[in-house]
């Protein structure tokens, strides 16, 4: 089993870094659920991790309930939106693709196990090879080798040059070298092994994950939290229930409308978030997925068929953001004010379809998630619908949040799919999920690999700017997906829960919370 260890608070740290209807049936009741324990903090979320170990994947909740026992080189904190360091003291930049990075000292994993530059070494080694890590390779390409100066020196050297370092650091978690080599990545994933404030106690699949202090933590501990309890609770609508019953002190992933019951109650409150995430239907041209989405035509009727003011109006009351038909939000690097969303207009989505060949309308597969997001399952349906009204015989397909994301991986999608993207912030953490030879990208186009690859290694933010907009255009006038919204995450939190800081890609850490 695993081990862990503790860590200091980002508030008091510098970093020394270069450059509805079952809640309201629930709230009629009395709440019989006996509130949890002083020392005990129940957390929520939609799905049970397929792995412990957060360089496994890239979901959010996963990599949420990992990062309590195995901690990251940086943190990207919330609650200051700057990179903090965690295992890493500081690094400097020799040049522009040398990094030289400096191990914090006296940590030692809970197996024992120092912390020590062969670790750091052992792990980015581990995070370069996609075999082992391939949801990670798009930023594991940016490095091109590594090697120990010291025992607490580590020197990077990068493949190309890179504008987002922090954030790269941030993405690579620390294993105990010897453990590792011992158990291999599928044991370790089951029983991980960290430096965390947390470690497993025990983990019964699809009911519970639970951790207790690590006694030996390097840090300050959360106050008041001796043992975390993540529970998997698919239906959103439950998990508000759980909240308000006092069976949970967090719950992530509130629907909307849950939302004015949370806000009645005394014992809860309601945290709303912006969202890095945005939605959207991504359609497929790879050649493995042969059918009418591969006509530029039809993709563009589906966008005049789909009423999105009317999908954030009905099912998100009006605070999901239009994404105004490109994936860049609007406070992000690259996003062009002179791009349009396609408007709703039926009449416009039924002369499309008709030049692209299909006066009759035409068969199509969608496939989407439920209880992967909030309210994934109606916004599913209601797109269904409208393009029902514009000759589109939809054939729909549900899946649970694990065979979801395993279709995803595997570029079983198919046809389209209901998506919600939420990587950190910069850019190309965005782009580079559309390049064609991602796993996650279903699209194939050559001028925008291109685009994609010119931003990842350009430093003038001017010109990357604009290699960005210019992605923007293309994808846009080539319709490659639905423009859907930007996400607000709503979370129900205990009144006794402090210092419950949340990031716009979902992501949360227990360094700074407490219960009282």
């Amino acid at each position: 089993m695993a081990k862990i260890k503790g860590r200091t608070s980002n508030r008091t740290r510098s970093l020394p870094l270069a450059a509805g209807l079952l809640l309201s049936s629930m709230l009629g009741m009395p709440l019989l659920s006996k509130p949890a324990e002083s020392a005990t903090l129940t957390i929520a979320q939609s799905y049970d991790p397929q792995s412990l170990w957060p360089n496994f994947s890239t979901s959010q909740e996963q990599m949420n309930v990992g990062n309590a026992i195995i901690e990251s080189l940086l943190w990207v904190d919330p609650a200051i939106d700057k990179a903090v360091p965690i295992l890493a003291e500081r690094y400097e930049m020799v040049d522009p693709t040398t990094i030289k990075l400096f191990v914090r000292k006296g940590v030692k994993f809970t197996n024992g196990e120092p912390l020590d530059a062969n670790a750091v070494v052992q792990s980015i080694k581990i995070f370069m090879d996609k075999a082992i890590t391939p949801a990670y390779a798009r930023d594991a390409a940016k490095i091109g080798s590594v090697e120990r100066v010291d025992d607490n020196t580590v020197l990077i050297k990068l493949s190309q040059k890179y504008p987002a370092i922090d954030l790269l650091l941030s993405q690579i978690y620390i294993v105990p070298p010897k453990y590792w080599a011992e158990v291999g990545p599928e044991k370790f994933g089951r029983e991980p092994v960290g430096t965390g404030p947390y470690k497993l106690k025990e983990w019964v699949r699809d009911d519970r994950v639970v951790m207790e202090r690590n006694p030996g933590f390097w840090g300050k501990a959360p106050k008041g939290i001796d043992r975390i309890v993540w529970k998997p609770v698919p239906d959103d609508t439950a998990r508000a229930a759980g909240l308000v019953a006092g069976e949970y002190d967090v719950a992530a992933n509130v629907p909307v409308a849950s939302a004015p019951q949370i806000k009645s109650r005394s014992t809860v409150s309601l945290l709303s978030v912006p969202s890095y995430r945005i939605f959207k239907i991504d359609f497929s041209n790879l050649d493995k997925d042969p059918g009418p989405q591969h006509n530029k035509l039809v993709r563009q009727a589906f966008n005049y068929a789909v009423d999105k003011d009317a999908i954030r109006e009905s099912l998100f009351s009006g605070i999901a953001t239009p994404l105004r038909g490109q994936i860049l939000r609007s406070n992000q690097l690259g996003f062009d004010p002179a791009i349009k969303d396609y408007p709703f207009d039926q009449k416009k989505a039924k002369e499309l379809l008709k030049q692209a060949g299909y006066p009759d309308g035409l068969d199509i597969t969608f496939k989407f998630s439920s209880g992967r997001y909030a309210q994934d399952k109606e916004v599913a349906e209601a797109v269904a619908g409208m393009l029902g009204e514009v000759g589109v015989r939809v054939k729909m397909v549900t899946l649970e949040a694990g065979e979801f994301l395993t279709q995803l991986n595997n570029r079983d999608l198919g046809a389209m799919a209901l998506r919600g993207s939420a990587p950190q912030d910069d850019p190309d953490a965005m782009l580079s999920s559309y390049l064609s030879t991602w796993r996650y990208s279903y699209i194939n186009d050559k001028n925008l690999d291109e685009l994609i690859k010119a931003g990842s290694q350009e430093l003038d933010q001017k010109k990357r700017d604009d290699i960005y907009k210019a992605a923007m255009k293309l994808m846009h006038d080539e319709a490659y997906m639905i423009y859907l919204y930007q996400a607000n995450d709503l979370y129900g939190v205990s009144k006794r829960v402090r210092n419950f800081v949340p990031r716009g890609d979902q992501r949360f850490a227990v360094y700074d919370m407490s219960v009282e």
